[in-house]
C-alpha cells in the first residue's frame, strides 16, 4: 500500500490542479490525502481534475472559508470504506483489505493557534481510542517535534511538548524520513525549514506491514514537500550463511558439532585448514538445520494446539496420567522454542542491554525489522549527480566507490624526520614479540561479544566460546604458525562491508559509514594482538592524544577544552579554536607510512610484518541489500570493525602531534598558556577528533596550515575544510573572517559540540540540557512499552541513566528542574501499561530508587549520581599528578 500526504497550499486554481493530477499520475499511490485544500465543496468533477484513477472514493472536511480543508481519496478496487468520520481537525476512513482486519487512516491539518492546539491533541487522543488497534495518522501537524526538525535548531516549546506526550502516551512509532530532513520551508533566500509533515502509527500497523517506509517526494509546487508512506516488502537479495545462535540451544548440538570437526581430512597450512574445516562443518550444519529444526512459528502452533486440546480435555473430566506427562512434555518444548526464538531476533537486533529469557521476543524483532529498513537502499545518487534506481546500477555504483577508495594513491611517499618519536623500551619489543600461549588465546575467545554479526565465515565467537574444548588445539596451532611466519591468508581476511546509514537524510554512496564484518579466525587473531598492544601505547603516544590509552578517558579531554575555553575568556585575551574534520580518517591511511611509523617508535620487523600481515591480505566483498557483491582488493586504509584499526590509526595520528610540538619548540606556532603552572596547550586529539588552540597571528594559522596539508601528504589523512570550523575567542567577527579565509574554513559561534558535549556553553542554563533530555525522550519512545515487560523496563530506564545523562553528569551540575522532567519521563515509562496507556504508580519513587537489596530497583536518584561522577574528579586528582588535566 502506498498513501500520499501533500499540503498543496489551495487547490482553486486549473493550474495548481493539473500540477497535482500529473504529479499523482506518476506516482500512482492507493491513498491521496491533501490538506489546505481551501476548497468548500469538492464534487466528482473537482475531485477527477485531481486524480484521474478511474476507480476512487473520497471524504471531504470542508475549508474554514478561505483556509484549511482536508480531501482524501483512495482507491475503491483496492481498498473497500467501512466507516468515515470528521472531526474539526481530521478526516478518519476506516477501510477492510484483503488479508488483515479493519484498519484506519486518518488524515490531519493542525492548527496554528497554540490555543486550539489542546483541542487537536484531544480530537487525536479520541481517534486513536475508535481506531485502535491498526491506525495510522499522516498530515500537516503544524508542529515539530524534536528541536532537530528545524534548521539551526529549536528552544524546547511547550507545544512540541504536547506532540511528543501525544506519540509517547498512545504508544505510536514515528518513522524517519529517509531522504530528507524538512518537510517544509518559506521558500525565502535565506530560508527556514521545518519538519511539519509526518506518518504516525500504531504498533499493531508496525507489526502488520513491518518494512513501512516513509520519504518525501519531489516538490513541484507548494511551501511543503509531498511526503509517502509505502508499506510493500523490500526486494532483498540471498543472504550469505550466518550462524544461529539458538541452534546453540539444541541438546545435541555440541556432540555433532565434534563430530564435523573432527570428521574433516585436510593437508596444508594451519590457517588455511582451519578455514576449510569451518566450511566442512557449514555444509553440515545446513543439511542438520533443515532436519532439526522445522519453522518455527508452525511448531509453536502446533504445541499450542495439543495444549488447547488437553486443557478442554481436562474441563471435561480429568487427564490420565500418560496425558498429565504428555502435556508437561508440550510445554517443556514451548518454552524451548520461545528461548530459541528470543535467541534469533536477540542476535539479528543486536541489543546488548536486555537479555534473552525476559519475554521481549518482539522487542528483538522490531528492532530486528527496523534496522533492515535503515539500511536498505532504494535509491543512489552517483557522483555526476544521476540518481540509479535499479539494483544493478546501484551495486556498479557501490563497487566502483569502493575500488576508489580503497586504492593506494600513486605516487613516492614522503617521510618526516627530526621528531621526538617516543619509542617503546627494549622489554616491551621483547613482550610484544613472545610467543603466543593458550591462556592468552583463550582470554581474547571469551572477551569477544558472542552476538556480533559474523563475517563471510558466517560463525559467530558465540561457536568458538561454547566448543572451546572441541577447536582449541587447532587454533592453538594457528597460532603457532602465524608467529612464524606472519602470514594471514586472504580466505582468513576477507570481509563484508555493511553499509550504515550516517544520517537520515541518504542520497550519496559516501553517506553511509562502511563497517567491515571479519571472520571469526581474523577476530581472534587481531583481539591477541590487540592485548598486548594496548599494554605498550602509554610509552610513544604524546599526552594530548585521549583515547585508546590505558589510563586516559573521554572526559579528560573535554574537561580540558573547556577548562582552556574558560579561562581565555575570563582573562580578556584574543584566541581562536580550530574544530577540524579528517575527510574519510581510517580509510585513507597510508599502511607505508603505518609501517615507518612503527618502525621509529621501535617496534621489531616480527610485529611490523605481522601488521603487515593483517593489513596486505585484506579483501571485501560489500553487502547491498543482504547481498554479498563483488570483491575489492584494499591497498590502503583500517578496516572500521577491525579490533587493531583504533590502536593503529592512534598510532599515525600521534605523528600530528609530534610535528606541532615541534613547531612549538621552534617557536612557528603559539598555543594558549593555561593554569598555575602556564602550561602550553596547542592542540586536544581523540582518535580523529582533533582540536587546536591558537593565537591570531596570521603566521600562527598559516604554519598550522601547512602542517595539516603536510601531514595529509604523508598519511593519508586530508582535512575536510567543509566540515572544519574556527571559532573566536574575545575576538571581532571581521578579524575571525579573515582567518576563516585563511584556513580555507568557516567561521562558526559558541557554544560547540566537542566530543558530543558542549563546549562554551552555560550548564546552568536549562536549554544547555536540551539535547539530553530528547536523546532519553526518543529512547523511552511509546512504542518500546508494547514490546518491553516490566524488567525490560527497568533494564532500558538503567540503561538510559548509564549511557545518556552519565556523560553530561560527569561534568556538569546538573539543575533541579533538569533532573525533575529526567525522572518524571523515567516513572511514567517505568509503570506504563502494555497498550494500556497511563497507569497508577504502585511504588514511591524514592521507593524505587533505593537498592536491591533494600527493597528497591537501584535506579538512584540524578541528583546523587550527579554529584557522585563530580566527586570522581577529586578521587582522581591525588592520584593523577602527571595528567595532562590535573
Amino acid at each position: 500500500m502506498k498513501v500520499i500526504s501533500w499540503n498543496t497550499r489551495g487547490l482553486g486554481s486549473r493550474n495548481k490542479r493539473r500540477v497535482v493530477k500529473d504529479f499523482l499520475r506518476s506516482e500512482n499511490p492507493d491513498v491521496v490525502m491533501i490538506q489546505e485544500t481551501k476548497s468548500m465543496k469538492c464534487d466528482r468533477r473537482f475531485v477527477g481534475s485531481v486524480w484521474t484513477v478511474r476507480n476512487k472514493e473520497w471524504a471531504v472536511l470542508p475549508a474554514c472559508g478561505a483556509s484549511g480543508g482536508i480531501l482524501i481519496i483512495w482507491d475503491s478496487k483496492k481498498l473497500r470504506n467501512e466507516e468515515t468520520v470528521i472531526g474539526s481537525f481530521s478526516v478518519s476512513i476506516k477501510f477492510s483489505l484483503d488479508g488483515c482486519g479493519p484498519l484506519w487512516i486518518s488524515a490531519v491539518y493542525g492548527p496554528n493557534s497554540p490555543s486550539l492546539r489542546k483541542d487537536f491533541w484531544v480530537e487525536l487522543v479520541d481517534l486513536f481510542g475508535l481506531s485502535f488497534p491498526l491506525w495510522c495518522v499522516g498530515g500537516d501537524f503544524n508542529v515539530i517535534r524534536r528541536s532537530s526538525e528545524k534548521m539551526g535548531g529549536s528552544s524546547l516549546t511547550s507545544s512540541m511538548k504536547d506532540f511528543d506526550s501525544f506519540i509517547r502516551e498512545c504508544e505510536l512509532l514515528d518513522p524517519p524520513l529517509r531522504n530528507a530532513s524538512f518537510t517544509w520551508s518559506n521558500l525565502q533566500e535565506s530560508p527556514v525549514c521545518k519538519r511539519l509533515d509526518r506518518f504516525l502509527f500504531s504498533n499493531e500497523w508496525g507489526q502488520l506491514f513491518p518494512q513501512s517506509l516513509q520519504e518525501v517526494l519531489p516538490r513541484r509546487t507548494s511551501d511543503h514537500w509531498p511526503i509517502v508512506l509505502e508499506t510493500n516488502p523490500f526486494k532483498w537479495g540471498p543472504t550469505p550463511f550466518r550462524f544461529e545462535n539458538m541452534w546453540l540451544q539444541h541438546p545435541n548440538f555440541k556432540e555433532n558439532f565434534r563430530n564435523w570437526w573432527r570428521g574433516f581430512q585436510g593437508n596444508g597450512w594451519e590457517g588455511h585448514k582451519f578455514m576449510r574445516r569451518l566450511q566442512f562443518v557449514k555444509a553440515k550444519l545446513k543439511e542438520w538445520n533443515k532436519a532439526s529444526f522445522e519453522e518455527l512459528n508452525e511448531r509453536k502452533k502446533s504445541i499450542l494446539n495439543d495444549l488447547v486440546i488437553f486443557d478442554a480435555i481436562e474441563q471435561e473430566g480429568g487427564l490420565t496420567p500418560d496425558l498429565l506427562v504428555q502435556r508437561a512434555l508440550r510445554k517443556g518444548e514451548l518454552e524451548e522454542l520461545i528461548l530459541r526464538e528470543e535467541t534469533f531476533w536477540r542476535q539479528k537486533a543486536r541489543v546488548k542491554w536486555v537479555k534473552e529469557g525476559d519475554c521481549n521476543s518482539k522487542f528483538f524483532h522490531k528492532v530486528a525489522n527496523g534496522r533492515r529498513n535503515r539500511k536498505f537502499i532504494k535509491v543512489l545518487e552517483n557522483e555526476r549527480g544521476v540518481v540509479l534506481n535499479k539494483a544493478e546500477s546501484i551495486t556498479e555504483e557501490i563497487l566502483l566507490y569502493f575500488e576508489k577508495l580503497y586504492a593506494s594513491p600513486v605516487g613516492e611517499p614522503w617521510g618526516v624526520e627530526g621528531l621526538n618519536r617516543s619509542p617503546i623500551s627494549e622489554e616491551s619489543v621483547s613482550r610484544l614479540d613472545s610467543p603466543f600461549t593458550e591462556e592468552e588465546i583463550s582470554k581474547a575467545v571469551f572477551q569477544l561479544d558472542r552476538d556480533k554479526a559474523p563475517g563471510p565465515d558466517g560463525f559467530t565467537i558465540a561457536v568458538f566460546q561454547d566448543c572451546w574444548d572441541v577447536i582449541k588445539e587447532d587454533l592453538v596451532r594457528v597460532f603457532a604458525e602465524f608467529h612464524r611466519s606472519g602470514i594471514i591468508y586472504q580466505s582468513t581476511n576477507a570481509s563484508f562491508i555493511v553499509l550504515i546509514p550516517k544520517k537520515s537524510l541518504i542520497k550519496k554512496i559516501s553517506d553511509f559509514r562502511p563497517i567491515s564484518l571479519i571472520t571469526s579466525l581474523y577476530k581472534i587473531i587481531a583481539k591477541v594482538l590487540l592485548g598486548r598492544l594496548r599494554g605498550v601505547l602509554h610509552e610513544t603516544i604524546h599526552s594530548t592524544q585521549g583515547a585508546f590509552v590505558q589510563g586516559r578517558q573521554i572526559l579528560d579531554a573535554v574537561l580540558i577544552a573547556n577548562e582552556i575555553v574558560d579561562e581565555r575568556r575570563r582573562s580578556g585575551e584574543e584566541g581562536v579554536v580550530f574544530k577540524i574534520d579528517f575527510e574519510k580518517a581510517y580509510d585513507h591511511v597510508r599502511w607505508d607510512f603505518l609501517d615507518h611509523v612503527l618502525e621509529k617508535k621501535g617496534f621489531s620487523p616480527r610485529w611490523r610484518k605481522w601488521m603487515c600481515g593483517c593489513l596486505s591480505s585484506v579483501s571485501y566483498a560489500v553487502l547491498v541489500n543482504g547481498n554479498a557483491k563483488g570483491w575489492v582488493k584494499a591497498s590502503r586504509g583500517l578496516r572500521q570493525g577491525d579490533p587493531l584499526s583504533p590502536f593503529l590509526f592512534t598510532l599515525v595520528a600521534d605523528v600530528l602531534s609530534r610535528m606541532l610540538l615541534r613547531a612549538e619548540e621552534r617557536n612557528l606556532l603559539e598555543g594558549f598558556r593555561v593554569g598555575r603552572n602556564k602550561t602550553r596547550v596547542s592542540h586536544l586529539q581523540f582518535a580523529d577528533d582533533t582540536i587546536f588552540f591558537s593565537n591570531t597571528r596570521e603566521e600562527d594559522q598559516q604554519t598550522l596550515k601547512s602542517l595539516l596539508l603536510v601531514f595529509g601528504h604523508i598519511s593519508g589523512l586530508k582535512v575536510n575544510l567543509d566540515k572544519s570550523f574556527i571559532y573566536g575567542i574575545n575576538l571581532d567577527q571581521d578579524h575571525l573572517s579573515r582567518l576563516a579565509l585563511m584556513l580555507d574554513c568557516k567561521a562558526s559561534r559558541w557554544p560547540i559540540l566537542y566530543l558530543s558535549l558542549p563546549l562554551g556553553g552555560n550548564p546552568k542554563a536549562c536549554g544547555f540540557w536540551d539535547p539530553v533530555i530528547e536523546r532519553i525522550s526518543g529512547r523511552l519512545d511509546g512504542w518500546q512499552k508494547a514490546y518491553l515487560f516490566f524488567g525490560g523496563r527497568i533494564t532500558l530506564i538503567q540503561s538510559c541513566l548509564t549511557h545518556m545523562p552519565c556523560y553530561f553528569l560527569s561534568l556538569f551540575k546538573i539543575p533541579a528542574s533538569v533532573a525533575a522532567k529526567i525522572e518524571r519521563m523515567q516513572r511514567d515509562f517505568l509503570w506504563s501499561g502494555i497498550g494500556e496507556g497511563k497507569r497508577d504508580h504502585l511504588v514511591s519513587w524514592d521507593v524505587v530508587c533505593i537498592p536491591k537489596a533494600k527493597g528497591g530497583l537501584g535506579i538512584g536518584k540524578i541528583s546523587l549520581r550527579n554529584l557522585a561522577l563530580l566527586g570522581k574528579w577529586l578521587w582522581r586528582y591525588p592520584r593523577e599528578g602527571t595528567a595532562l588535566w590535573h
